[in-house]
């Protein structure tokens, strides 16, 4: 008697890389630790319901129409691979690094966007991770060997593809090593569209492979939550991307080894950083909630998927919820102070494996606070939403609602 065949779901895993034209597949360069993904296939069917002179109302045809797939993704925060969700839905990237403390420099002139080289005044030894410029602009490369007898032309090896912002001479270059600062904010140069990704699924029925992409995934939404008493510091996203197609050969899991972050970490800041004495201890839990207006478009070309899957507007609103220890919970709405907050959880280690994810508001404007005298302490529930502010954006100017940085030990170029 012959086994049936079936397939455990335990085993199944998701990847996910960054694509270069958007809606073409690319093999998985990282897995995203999910406890929750549930991707759905959305071909439309045009009906033909002409009359026949038959008594029926059932159409007499399902003719194919375009197709997208809707994704559901989420579980705990792991901050090697929540990058990648960051850029998706906002788009602006800045990364710093850590100072190794020695060999700095400064730019000899002026670089453009795109450059492969730089010029600097004194060289910098080939395979040396440098950061270039600082704040919203700066960038971090491997360089490759240098030339010249000062000033030096020192190429940019890694990541490829040239610097992403300009630099004006005199910017400092300096030598740095690990854990990197991501910071995302909202993208508002060129067309304002963020880079795009295919998710693979492996799930094992699909022949050959087990797995089927899905490409040019967009995020229109994503949210984190935290309870300090219960939980994990979680996330849950939902995407649009074009029909899924299956891989041609096996993928294979490459799980990092980053811990979630327990809830209790969470560091609430108001009206300054989470520390010192605007750091606020009577939170809770509370949430974010990021949300992008996306839309598939559909042109006569011939083919059922989208033309692009658009980007507009992104929105961000919040909930704290507070232990009361005096009205000011209250007072933030009543007196609309539309107050600085910052959102900090830390995994508590040091060096290369430091790791946290910090979440800067500008401006906070407290729209909701409802007291609640139901329970053993008097309560607070707030909900806010993010106010746009230059403050908070980043590299490609204009405003953004919020900047959310990361820090963690993986390789510039990654994201």
């Amino acid at each position: 008697m012959s086994t049936p065949t079936t397939y455990a779901p335990a085993k199944q895993f998701v990847g996910i890389a960054n694509e270069v034209a958007q809606g073409t597949p690319v093999d998985m360069t990282a897995t995203l630790l999910l406890d929750s993904f549930k991707p759905k296939d959305q071909p439309k069917f045009l009906e033909d319901k002409a009359w026949r002179g038959a008594m029926g109302t059932d159409s007499f045809a399902q003719i194919p129409g375009v197709a997208t797939s809707d994704l559901d993704l989420g579980g705990p925060v792991f901050l090697d691979g929540l990058g990648y969700l960051l850029r998706n839905i906002m788009g602006d990237l800045s990364v710093t690094g850590t100072s190794t403390g020695s060999g700095g420099t400064t730019l000899s002139a002026s670089a453009a966007a795109g450059a492969t080289t730089i010029s600097t005044a004194a060289t910098i030894p080939d395979g040396t991770v440098v950061q270039i410029g600082t704040g919203a602009t700066a960038e971090v490369f491997t360089t490759g060997t240098p030339t010249g007898s000062g000033p030096y032309t020192i190429p940019l090896s890694t990541p490829s593809g040239g610097l992403v912002y300009s630099h004006a001479s005199s910017q400092p270059v300096q030598p740095v090593t690990g854990p990197y600062t991501y910071a995302w904010a909202l993208l508002n140069s060129g067309t304002g569209q963020p880079i795009s990704h295919t998710l693979t699924h492996m799930l094992g029925p699909t022949a050959t492979s087990g797995a089927r992409q899905y490409p040019g995934a967009c995020f229109s939404e994503m949210g984190f939550k935290w309870n300090s008493e219960s939980d994990l510091f979680t996330f849950d996203a939902k995407a649009t991307s074009w029909p899924s197609v299956p891989l041609g050969s096996a993928p294979v899991a490459n799980p990092g080894s980053v811990a979630p972050i327990p809830s209790w970490r969470m560091a609430v800041g108001i009206a300054g950083p989470a520390s010192g004495g605007t750091l606020i201890s009577t939170v809770t839990d509370g949430e974010i909630s990021m949300k992008r207006e996306i839309n598939p478009y559909f042109t006569g070309n011939g083919v059922q998927t989208p033309y692009i899957i658009q980007r507009a507007g992104l929105t961000v609103e919040g909930k704290l919820n507070f232990v009361a220890a005096d009205e000011s919970p209250l007072l933030y709405m009543l007196n609309n102070t539309q107050p600085q907050l910052q959102l900090l959880i830390s995994n508590g280690l040091s060096g290369l494996n430091a790791g946290s994810v910090q979440f800067d508001f500008a401006k906070a404007a407290f729209v909701e606070a409802e007291p609640d005298g139901s329970k053993t302490a008097v309560e607070y529930s707030n909900s806010f939403k993010a106010v746009l502010n230059t403050t908070n954006a980043g590299g490609s100017g204009s405003y953004s609602p919020c900047k959310i940085s990361v820090t963690c030990n993986i390789a510039p170029g990654t994201y």
